[in-house]
């Protein structure tokens, strides 16, 4: 697994690139990277076996790997380096800032959503989540991998149509069956 980080040895990566569409320019005129078919997933998660886990189930099932940061100053300059579909990210994170703020910048500066993985879902962190990153989903861990794939499938395809589950017209429709999400009473 290839980190932002000098922790520790990285593994063999699961990065190649399978067929993809020509890129595109963003509303901004400046080029987005290319089109992956299952789509391209950046990883943020400061615990190693955790990251390398997610990173391993993905690029198994297919998805792209655009990198893994274990801090928030990196996954924002690798997304915006990398410019993939989705960044799955943790709140609790090294370095001074949470994963909260850097997925708010991400989406801000690139435009690109994050998931919210992470253990601690308190009333307070998630209204501060939702209010200010718009999370396409939350996935708590601990987490079982069939829930990461079917959680990452759907925020691909929600971020792909250009929609965040506060933009839809029916907020809660789709995003509210992803594992981790309570539905509405």
């Amino acid at each position: 697994m290839t980190r932002e980080s000098s922790q520790t040895p990285a593994s063999p990566p699961h990065r190649a690139a399978p067929p993809q569409e020509p890129a595109a320019a963003s509303r901004d005129g400046k080029p987005q990277a290319p089109v992956h078919p299952a789509g391209c997933v950046m990883i943020v998660e400061d615990d190693y076996f955790i990251a390398l886990s997610m990173e391993e189930a993905l690029a198994h099932a297919g998805f792209v790997i655009a990198g893994v940061a274990d801090t928030a100053d990196r996954a924002v300059t690798m997304a915006g380096d990398a410019r993939p579909d989705i960044v799955l990210m943790d709140i609790r994170l090294g370095g001074g800032t949470d994963g909260i703020d850097a997925a708010r910048e991400i989406l801000r500066r690139f435009e690109i959503p994050s998931v919210f993985v992470t253990a601690h879902e308190d009333p307070d962190t998630r209204q501060r989540g939702e209010w200010e990153a718009h999370p396409l989903a939350w996935l708590l861990k601990p987490f079982r991998l069939d829930e990461l794939l079917v959680t990452v499938r759907t925020a691909i395809a929600l971020a792909r149509e250009g929609r965040t589950r506060t933009g839809q017209a029916d907020p809660d429709g789709v995003a509210a069956g992803l594992p981790g999400r309570a539905r509405p009473a």
